[in-house]
């Protein structure tokens, strides 16, 4: 029980910290501003357990109906100049071909901001 509490306080916390992106990925041009790319690089590196989580029907969902840009999302990281392995996210994932190729980090970036979006309607 204690457990789950903190896993959830750790979980807004990484949602927090990507708040900053909600405007590139809401429509901005050009390149995404520092006060995104910084947070976002950080949950990356100290938090990648926060995003995978946050690949799942439920957060694809949100994204949709958050109206968030899935393009500019998908290519967030790598504006952002951070490489990441996703490849641990898929744990536990079917194999199935389909699956494997539809998911990547650039969607779990859009998941984790969709995330955010819905606890602020909540």
């Amino acid at each position: 029980m204690v457990q789950e509490g903190m896993s959830q306080n750790r979980d807004s916390s990484c949602m927090s910290k990507l708040l900053p992106c909600m405007n590139y990925l809401n429509g901005a041009k050009g390149d995404p501003p520092q006060s995104c790319c910084n947070p976002l690089k950080e949950v990356i590196r100290k938090m990648p357990e926060c995003l995978c989580q946050m690949v799942s029907i439920k957060g694809s969902k949100a994204a949709e109906q958050a109206g968030i840009d899935v393009n500019d999302a998908q290519m967030l990281p790598a504006k952002c100049g951070q490489p990441v392995n996703y490849m641990g996210c898929l744990k536990g994932a079917s194999n199935s071909a389909g699956n494997s190729m539809g998911i990547t980090i650039s969607m779990t970036v859009l998941l984790a901001v969709a995330s955010l979006i819905s606890f602020q309607f909540l």
